[in-house]
């Protein structure tokens, strides 16, 4: 049998960890069922053009897309090697994905939910985390794309009854505000409080991450923390960047703040029993589709509501069914029809 020929994938990136993470791991899967090889672009918009007008000028007819990618984004199509896939995430790439699919006549790939988007319409296949927004023809609900390999660490170890949490490794790994979730002073010290009674009641391995948006007096606290002894292993993103902690998904068991889907699903997919903590101030709808999906998978549990302790704590990770299969795999059997409509 012939070996397939290389596909070329043109991934574009934009400013937000989550976004370039489900791109990028969309890149994987696709790499994973045929050879493929990538193409990174940076995609960034002109300031005048905003999400209403790059939507409206996706529509209009008889202009070059080539002419658009130019004015609005600075991409000159003749920098890139031609593609045999378009794949991005996140809004601000959605117009820049579909021009650059009808220049290069190539399907554009788009993970993540596309709900008021007008122009979703003319993406090939979306790749949705939220069921209720994977009823268009071209929408497929799948989990969350992301870099994380399963199988480059070993299984974590069972947790079946309290001892099995004495001395385990247990990830944090800290958000921050967003649109729903709020953090106020008081919720980090209540989650640091956490960190310091489970180190000292079961002598838990605390590994912790923070994220951009983890705010700074949050980063001092645990920093402080870190340095009593309480903390294992700690890194500060904004020193370290995006990435540096991505062995923190070979740990026992993870906890993360429900602020960020995309780390909540990369835990997911790490085959780890996960623990979600929110803070007390949450803009309805307090729980989203996405998260109530996670809990229905059986291995993230929320933490009960008020002040986080290591009693909830361990009852959260003995209730945590990590899963069993590849989330790799669903993603591609959505990808399928398109990977199987281009040349071999």
């Amino acid at each position: 049998m012939a070996t397939p020929r290389e596909l070329k994938l043109l991934v574009l990136l934009i400013d937000k960890p989550g976004h370039r993470h489900q791109a990028q791991g969309v890149a994987q899967v696709v790499a994973r069922a045929r050879p493929a090889r990538s193409q990174l672009i940076e995609v960034s918009y002109r300031f005048w053009a905003h999400r209403s007008l790059r939507s409206r000028l996706v529509e209009i007819a008889g202009v070059s897309p080539a002419f658009w990618l130019k004015l609005i984004y600075g991409i000159d199509v003749r920098t890139i090697d031609p593609p045999d896939m378009v794949i991005g995430s996140g809004r601000p790439c959605v117009a820049a994905g579909i021009f650059l699919a009808r220049h290069f006549k190539a399907p554009f790939v788009y993970a993540g939910p596309a709900a008021g988007m007008s122009d979703a319409r003319f993406i090939d296949r979306i790749l949705t985390n939220v069921p209720s927004r994977a009823n268009n023809r071209n929408a497929v609900h799948t989990p969350v794309p992301n870099l994380v390999d399963p199988d480059a660490w070993p299984a974590p170890r069972p947790l079946r009854q309290v001892d099995d949490l004495r001395g385990a490794s247990v990830a944090l790994m800290l958000g921050g505000n967003s649109a729903v979730y709020t953090f106020a002073p008081s919720d980090w010290t209540e989650i640091a409080e956490l960190v310091a009674g489970a180190h000292r009641e079961l002598g838990v391995r605390w590994w912790v991450s923070t994220s951009r948006r983890t705010a700074k007096g949050a980063v001092d606290v645990f920093r402080a923390l870190c340095a009593s002894g309480a903390i294992e292993r700690f890194v500060d993103w904004n020193v370290a960047g995006s990435g540096s902690a991505a062995s923190f998904f070979g740990a026992d068991a993870m906890v993360v703040t429900e602020d960020s889907f995309s780390m909540m699903s990369e835990a997911v997919t790490a085959r780890r029993p996960v623990v979600g903590l929110r803070p007390r101030h949450e803009t309805p709808p307090a729980t989203t589709e996405l998260v109530d999906t996670l809990v229905a998978g059986g291995a993230l549990v929320k933490m009960p509501e008020g002040a986080p302790t290591t009693a909830g704590l361990v009852q959260c990770l003995l209730r945590a069914r990590p899963i069993r299969h590849d989330t790799r795999d669903v993603i591609a059997a959505a990808l399928a029809p398109i990977l199987e409509a281009l040349p071999k």
